[in-house]
């Protein structure tokens, strides 16, 4: 298969993975009980349509992973050591993103089952644990920060529009280290809208293929 359409296969993977983010985030407040969340959360886990929705938010994290690389690949002839170290961070935060979607899809129904009390506001698996907390926080600076750094080098390159590149930068840290349920909404929005306009732009200026 030549490179082109290797890289092509990324970036539909890239439009894949944030349309399927923004459809995860949109069926949230349709489809689940989130008005009496604080209260009960360990009800809203334990709905019908919890694990479904979630499954699909962890496979779009997967696969954004799996799509980035496009990006760089596009044009990594222009991209310097900062750009390769910023992607390779950006998809550790990636990685780490689609592991707190496991827990929360597989492991946190199966706890509130057998311990509602873990899945309070204050529980264990929830905010009441430092561990816990430290990973949800190191998770969301690691993908920040990744995604930072490769969207600077990226602007560096001159090679892809600015405002897709600020739009997936800025959105990715408010979306990752947010805590409001409306503010990490604009941040989503920011960042899928950034990551489909690069990928798009990147597909119209690659040259065409002939099978």
């Amino acid at each position: 298969m030549k490179t082109q359409k290797q890289i092509q296969i990324l970036l539909n993977l890239n439009i894949a993975g944030s349309v399927g983010l923004l459809i995860w985030w949109i069926m949230f407040p349709v489809l689940l009980p989130i008005a009496n969340a604080s209260q009960s959360f360990q009800n809203l886990v334990l709905d019908s349509n919890w694990t479904a929705i979630n499954l699909l938010g962890l496979l779009s994290c997967l696969v954004l992973c799996i799509g980035l690389p496009g990006i760089f690949l596009a044009q990594y002839r222009h991209f310097r050591m900062t750009g390769f170290l910023g992607l390779i961070l950006a998809c550790t935060g990636l990685i780490l993103f689609t592991a707190i979607q496991y827990y929360e899809t597989l492991i946190w129904p199966a706890a509130a089952q057998l311990n509602p009390g873990l899945l309070h506001s204050d529980g264990a698996l929830v905010s009441g644990n430092s561990s816990v907390l430290a990973g949800l926080l190191i998770s969301g600076v690691v993908l920040g920060s990744g995604y930072v750094l490769f969207g600077f080098a990226a602007l560096k390159t001159k090679k892809f529009n600015k405002a897709g590149i600020w739009l997936l930068m800025v959105g990715v840290v408010v979306f990752g280290n947010g805590i409001i349920f409306p503010v990490r909404t604009i941040g989503l929005i920011l960042f899928i809208s950034g990551t489909i306009w690069i990928s798009v732009q990147i597909r119209k200026t690659m040259p065409k293929q002939n099978n």
